[in-house]
């Protein structure tokens, strides 16, 4: 659509659809103009709330960028079915929307301060053990996060948390609970089982031409290539004109200037006061007079740091004379500042009142920066007023690239208008790139379907200190690789499937008594460490005395019998804070399943 307003740009309808949709930008922003196009169809409504593509896209990734750290370089994308990694995000997502909608309707709600608390207590985003607020921006610019954007997030996961919390908090037993718990954890079965290894069938499996072709065509959803693209670009950055900006002496001088009042800003002063506050038996005057006759003790010769022990209200000082350490320019109240910065090292000052009360202030050194002269740093003060200088020309090349990138026709015909060299990139998917399509920002616009199919002028995208406008200059479809190509994959995985088959048969055997073995034995209790697949563990704790059964396992199948179970009288149960602790836990934990598949049922869910 964009490329045909681009080529009709001088016709009046088009000038009247350009000015309806800057009328549009201006009044209700850029949104507006999907939702009246419709917008792409959601991957899920959940109580109201769309669930995008692009979310369900992003988790898919996320679940490989998983899979990919868990299994090192053995890990074979093609191994994965996206279709049912798309299907587990999604229901993934679901859960999570429906715990959203379920919050808001109970009315809950995460405060602005708590909000505050958790991003400043978050270590990550401190430094020193102080929160840094750069620190902050830049971990949330890396994730592709806003300030605004985190904000929101962490608020909906404090949201859902005091749902849960609600649950924990809620759930009780009763002593017959832990007593009857405790009688399961503590009953022992001793089972007999016999195991059968895929690995140690697989010599046996024979393969045909046939098999293998008709279990590649059966999967071809798992060997196919990513789709890819490869783009055509023109590019302005902000290093390219920051050495053409020009620096006179005029801009030096005030660089300087700058320069000098930072140092002064960043001067240190370590300090001590006496805190005297306003109490119901202390009235101001009071307070002031108080304050009065302490500084002139001060100033007798008497100890700053005895007076502030005896009579300092600040609890937090008092008892190290006062002492408040080292502190930079916008640490206190600007009247306590104010004064603190008029001393000179040694004096004391007359009160100073704040909200707090009224202060006697003492500067016990100050930590004077050096200052340069204009000369000495004269090289840096230039690169300093290029880099501002280029920031504003920047801003103002962007919006002039904007506008020729809006009524050009072709990247040629961009690049000649701004007198810019087009660059090529090689194919690259959604996932992986090089160079500027390493930016999630250009994939993410060069696989919509405007741009790989139609092949327009993407907007600009920006890339902080420099921005791109692209157009797609070869597509290549998602296709089966070959046979001949992942064959020793597909005779792997068919092989295992006949190996894991013949193993089954075998254990269906084996139950059916038809095969003599040497059976194996095992005692413990559901939470011990029985020395079996966990699966055989399972199902020993569901069958009936004397009854047996064949269970899959990582290795393949094994078969299980129950031969006794050795059951405690409840009776003789202790009821332990640890056990009632543990039976809670488990009740909640039961609860909050109860709790999320009624929430699911009673939410309206449209896929």
């Amino acid at each position: 659509m964009l490329q045909t307003m681009r080529n009709n740009a001088q016709g009046m309808i088009a000038k009247v659809i350009v000015g309806f949709i800057i009328f549009v930008f201006a009044i209700w922003g850029v949104e507006s103009i999907v939702t009246l196009g419709g917008g792409p169809k959601p991957a899920a409504t959940v109580g109201g709330v769309d669930i995008s593509a692009e979310e369900v896209a992003r988790a898919v990734q996320q679940q490989k960028n998983k899979l990919r750290r868990q299994f090192g370089e053995q890990f074979d994308e093609n191994l994965f079915n996206d279709q049912m990694l798309r299907d587990s995000a999604l229901e993934q997502l679901i859960n999570q929307t429906v715990a959203k909608v379920q919050a808001d309707d109970m009315g809950l709600r995460a405060s602005t301060r708590l909000i505050d608390e958790m991003i400043i207590a978050t270590p990550a985003f401190q430094s020193d053990g102080v929160f840094d607020r750069e620190q902050f921006v830049n971990i949330l610019r890396i994730n592709g996060l806003t300030p605004l954007a985190y904000r929101a997030q962490l608020a909906e996961s404090l949201k859902v948390n005091q749902a849960r919390a609600a649950f924990i908090l809620s759930s009780f037993t009763t002593p017959l609970d832990v007593k009857l718990q405790q009688a399961l954890a503590n009953e022992q079965r001793t089972i007999s089982y016999y195991s059968v290894s895929a690995k140690d069938l697989t010599a046996s499996v024979e393969l045909t031409d046939e098999d293998v072709q008709a279990a590649y065509e059966a999967s071809l959803e798992n060997f196919m290539t990513p789709e890819s693209v490869a783009i055509r670009y023109v590019e302005i950055s902000r290093a390219s004109i920051e050495k053409d900006q020009d620096v006179s002496e005029d801009d030096l001088k005030l660089a300087y200037e700058d320069h000098v009042a930072k140092l002064a800003a960043a001067e240190e002063r370590s300090a001590s006061h006496i805190l005297l506050e306003i109490k119901d038996d202390r009235d101001e005057a009071q307070t002031l007079s108080l304050a009065s006759e302490l500084k002139a003790r001060i100033d007798a010769g008497e100890s700053f740091a005895a007076i502030a022990k005896e009579y300092s209200d600040d609890k937090g000082t008092a008892d190290v004379g006062g002492d408040l350490g080292i502190n930079l320019r916008g640490t206190f109240d600007p009247a306590f500042e104010d004064a603190l910065y008029t001393l000179n090292e040694g004096e004391v000052s007359a009160p100073v009142e704040t909200e707090y009360g009224v202060h006697l202030i003492r500067v016990d050194h100050i930590n004077v920066q050096e200052i340069p002269s204009q000369d000495a740093i004269r090289d840096e003060l230039a690169a300093q007023v290029r880099k501002e200088k280029a920031g504003f020309a920047f801003a103002e090349l962007t919006q002039e690239f904007s506008n020729t990138a809006f009524s050009a026709g072709s990247i040629n015909e961009l690049a000649d208008a701004m007198n810019l060299k087009p660059q090529e990139t090689g194919l690259f998917t959604m996932d992986k790139g090089e160079g500027v399509a390493a930016e999630e920002k250009v994939r993410r616009e060069a696989f919509t379907d405007n741009m790989k199919l139609d092949h327009e002028l993407s907007s600009v995208i920006d890339l902080d200190d420099r921005a791109i406008v692209f157009s797609v200059s070869d597509y290549q479809e998602s296709v089966a690789k070959p046979l001949s190509q992942v064959r020793a994959q597909v005779e792997a995985r068919l092989t295992r499937e006949k190996a894991l088959a013949a193993a089954n048969e075998k254990a269906q055997a084996i139950l059916a008594g038809d095969e003599s073995v040497e059976w194996k034995t095992a005692t413990g209790t559901v939470a011990q460490n029985m020395g079996v697949a966990r699966a055989v563990q399972q199902r020993a704790f569901t069958l009936a005395e004397g009854e047996a059964d064949v269970v899959g396992t990582p290795e393949g199948y094994s078969v299980v019998k129950l031969d006794n179970v050795d059951r405690k009288d409840w009776n003789d149960m202790e009821v332990t804070e640890e056990a009632a602790q543990a039976s809670r836990m488990q009740r909640s934990r039961e609860d909050m399943i109860s709790y999320q598949a009624w929430s699911k049922s009673v939410t309206d869910i449209a896929r």
